[in-house]
């Protein structure tokens, strides 16, 4: 806004107010008195120009972004614990501790004392230790314990919400005016959850007064099971209906999780000459694994008669762009010649198989 009010420009501002009987040539005192003067004040509107970027939540930094999103009780999600379910050849105290790699775990509860099954927590905030399973090492020993491992992911930890995320975040809160256990108000509440990444909220559903919400983990992936009680307990948990968690008094919340849909691709793929389809496999498997989840980040947003549509289309391009693919011919999608496959509005896209097919 203020970039022409350069120094040059300012101190010629100045110098023109000056009588012309004064002397104003550089050199001469009044030039030298003002010649400093104009580079602070040229500092001064570029001060003034930053100010006013950092007054509108649009252009803030981070820092700002934030005290303006305060003023409506809105703050950026801070990182998060992932927790894991576990499997030992014996009883184990809660509290113990065990490492994989650079990551350390703590058991915190039990949920199957029959098959020794414990729920750990990770000591290490964010989303990278949420890709670990396999055997764990205890950090202080435990007499009889031969066998330790993680399972699976459950609950998976989050990284601090991006700045550009959180500003999205706060313009969709001012607009859509969450109150009362309206629909925006359940999303707003769901997606504070740690571990939920994105949710749909079907109203009346099954009756008045009843909720379904159908849940994605924070790895845009379907939900644990575990992660469901938790929602559960936090929005309605039983007697249903009574208003014991966030939901209001006479809102019955069923939550269940967004229902998997495996993607299985055949893709014929010509190659220049003296190259194999086996040199682009793990290339085409990531780049789709990507697309897939950017349209599971896409369902994160949508409204509840809205869904996703994969199209055989996006698979051509994505495999036409790899090194030494001269063609791309049909493409088989869940054994189906289609050009798109439809899912329902609870279904998301998750990996499958690709089997390329030379031609």
């Amino acid at each position: 806004m203020y970039e022409h009010m350069t120094a040059d420009r300012i101190e010629k501002r100045m110098l023109d107010r000056v009588k012309d009987e004064f002397d104003r040539r550089e050199g001469s005192v009044i030039y030298d008195a003002t010649a400093p003067a104009s580079i602070e004040f040229a500092e001064l509107y570029i001060l003034a120009d930053v100010i006013l970027k950092q007054a509108f939540a649009r252009t803030a930094d981070r820092e700002f972004l934030i005290l303006r999103a305060a003023e409506f009780n809105i703050y950026p999600e801070p990182a998060t614990q992932g927790e894991f379910e576990a499997q030992f050849n014996m009883a184990v105290p809660i509290g113990s501790r065990f490492n994989y790699n650079e990551y350390n775990f703590i058991v915190t509860e039990v949920l199957n004392a029959d098959e020794h099954k414990y729920k750990m927590r990770c000591e290490q905030f964010g989303r990278s230790p949420n890709f670990v399973t396999g055997d764990i090492t205890p950090i202080q020993g435990i007499n009889g314990l031969t066998t330790a491992k993680i399972l699976k992911n459950i609950t998976p930890g989050e990284d601090e919400e991006e700045t550009e995320v959180f500003r999205q975040r706060y313009f969709e809160a001012l607009k859509s005016k969450a109150y009362g256990g309206n629909g925006a108000d359940y999303k707003e509440k769901v997606l504070a959850i740690p571990g939920v990444g994105g949710v749909k909220v079907y109203r009346c559903w099954n009756g008045g007064g009843t909720v379904k919400l159908v849940v994605l983990n924070s790895d845009y992936g379907p939900a644990d099971d575990e992660l469901i009680k938790e929602v559960e307990n936090i929005i309605d948990p039983m007697p249903k209906g009574k208003g014991y968690g966030l939901a209001p008094i006479g809102h019955t919340v069923t939550v269940v999780k967004a229902e998997p849909v495996p993607i299985n691709y055949t893709i014929e793929v010509t190659m220049t000459q003296g190259h194999q389809i086996a040199e682009i496999k793990n290339a085409i498997e990531t780049a789709i694994k990507e697309r897939l989840i950017n349209r599971c980040k896409e369902w994160a947003k949508q409204d509840e008669k809205q869904f996703i549509t994969v199209r055989s289309s996006i698979v051509t391009a994505l495999t036409v762009e790899l090194p030494n693919v001269l063609d791309v011919g049909h493409i088989q999608i869940n054994g189906q010649n289609v050009s798109k496959l439809e899912l329902k509005d609870n279904q998301i896209p998750v990996m499958g198989t690709v089997n390329l097919v030379a031609v």
